[in-house]
């Protein structure tokens, strides 16, 4: 779990610093976190799930995500004010896929 943490870390290209700004906590907790030598909460796991954009499940159990949860996970952090505009597009977007293409 703690190298699956560190790892996508990295791979955002995030610092130790910057990671443990982000999570607030400081930079000798997160070390010991990625380390495996302190255990993590349920609320501090869903903070490192939030910040990386991964599921808890990939992070405790290393499952991999499939693209669905993948967008629903990008969809669940935006910011409440734009999730109207978010579902006005969705809805443009169904409606075109719905007209015919005049391919048939």
């Amino acid at each position: 779990m703690y190298m699956r943490i560190r790892k996508a870390r990295e791979n955002l290209g995030y610092t130790r610093e910057q990671f443990a700004e982000k999570l607030e906590v400081s930079v000798s907790y997160l070390a010991e976190l990625e380390r495996g030598r302190t255990g993590i909460s349920v609320k501090m796991l869903i903070k490192v799930c939030n910040v990386l954009g991964l599921s808890a499940d990939y992070i405790l159990f290393g499952a991999e995500r499939n693209a669905d949860a993948l967008l629903l996970d990008k969809i669940h952090r935006i910011d409440d004010k734009y999730l109207p505009l978010l579902e006005k597009v969705i809805t443009e977007l169904l409606a075109l896929s719905d007209k015919p293409t005049g391919n048939t």
